[in-house]
């Protein structure tokens, strides 16, 4: 493997394992770091509870938006609510918070081989990184993830991309898209 393909793939990874390591601390730092040194019923430890049941009452809850547009949290699979032809199985989230939801499961594609409804589904094993924020239309209490990032870890699916007029097959890493619907 050359240099320049190890500095790509690394290019790659480093962003998401940093928020993966943001989103576990901050999961599980921050619990403990506001009610430090606060023995149980004591002042300080009712002010932190206070605050942190507030600080979650304003906070904007961070979804998925379902195929019939139902707010889902953490759901055990993703579709592109089409003909089903891609999407995402077996789901297990490792972490959802509002900056970014992590886990893990298997993207399928249908390879619509001779046609989608005579096609073949393939799986790839796929970590699965949710991002960015938009509004949900009619609920000002809630927040959508609006990206989503895969990584493959085992095999990779094919992505066809026309170049000077030809059609080429890569098999990338890595697959950025929005979150449907």
């Amino acid at each position: 493997m050359n240099r320049g393909r190890i500095v790509s793939i690394a290019s790659i990874f480093t962003p998401v394992a940093i928020g993966l390591t943001i989103g576990l601390a901050v999961q599980s730092g921050g619990a403990s770091a506001s009610t430090r040194g606060a023995g149980p019923g004591s002042a300080s430890s009712a002010h932190a509870v206070t605050t942190a049941l507030t600080a979650s009452a304003a906070a904007p809850k961070f979804i998925l938006l379902g195929c019939n547009n139902d707010a889902e949290v953490a759901p055990p699979s993703i579709s592109n609510c089409g003909d089903g032809a891609v999407g995402l199985t077996s789901l297990h989230w490792t972490s959802w918070t509002s900056h970014l939801a992590s886990g893990y499961g298997t993207y399928y594609l249908n390879d619509c081989t001779p046609t989608c409804v005579g096609g073949h589904f393939h799986t790839y094993p796929a970590l699965v990184a949710l991002w960015g924020s938009a509004a949900v239309k009619g609920h000002p209490s809630e927040r959508k993830y609006s990206q989503m990032t895969l990584i493959f870890t085992g095999a990779r699916p094919p992505a066809y991309q026309v170049v000077n007029g030809k059609t080429v097959v890569t098999h990338p890493v890595t697959l950025t898209l929005p979150t449907f619907p």
